[in-house]
């Protein structure tokens, strides 16, 4: 059998080439990707410091106690998102609160308990904790509304944010409700 030694060096360059060519190409499409991804980060970043702003200035010019972007979650099974909310006050002396979501209705007048093991609201430093502000003082909280995947119906869900005033527990300093519709 003759073999042409010229035919298996052409086959292996051509292999060398496009090895080369492939890796080439694989470090510059993992080179654009990551930039992408530093990109995306610093846009989150800027829109999430413009969200908190919004809400600093709508609790200031809108003469509020309680502020946060929307009226209206909607979120699929399973998922989360993250809800900011601007507390500010407007006492003459200090103000020592807890934050609590207190559930109204659901899908077909459903019952539910959003502080049953698997919650669905994680507040950071949540009620079990007062706070404190200053006069004129404003504090943004972020909460984390997760949907459980199985056990939430899809529907709307009507929530009641309160802001309760320690020095008198028995009625809110203010409150504010928030839809929550499920898909899924």
């Amino acid at each position: 059998m003759l073999f042409n030694k010229r035919a298996s060096l052409e086959i292996s360059i051509q292999a060398i080439v496009i090895v080369v060519l492939a890796m080439t190409i694989l470090g510059l499409g993992l080179g654009f990707v990551r930039g992408l991804f530093k990109n995306i980060s610093s846009t989150t970043e800027d829109v999430t410091e413009q969200v908190r702003q919004k809400i600093l200035d709508d609790l200031v010019t809108g003469d509020k106690k309680i502020s946060f972007p929307k009226t209206e979650v909607t979120l699929d099974k399973g998922s989360s998102t993250i809800l900011s909310i601007g507390i500010r006050n407007k006492k003459d002396s200090e103000l020592s609160y807890r934050l609590r979501f207190v559930p109204i209705s659901g899908p077909d007048d459903l019952s539910f308990d959003i502080y049953s093991p698997r919650q669905w609201f994680q507040l950071q430093s949540y009620s079990a904790q007062n706070f404190k502000l200053s006069p004129a003082e404003s504090r943004i909280h972020n909460t984390k509304i997760s949907i459980p995947s199985d056990i939430a119906k899809s529907g709307s869900y009507l929530l009641n944010f309160e802001v309760t005033d320690d020095s008198d527990p028995t009625k809110p300093y203010d409150s504010k409700d928030l839809y929550v519709v499920v898909r899924g």
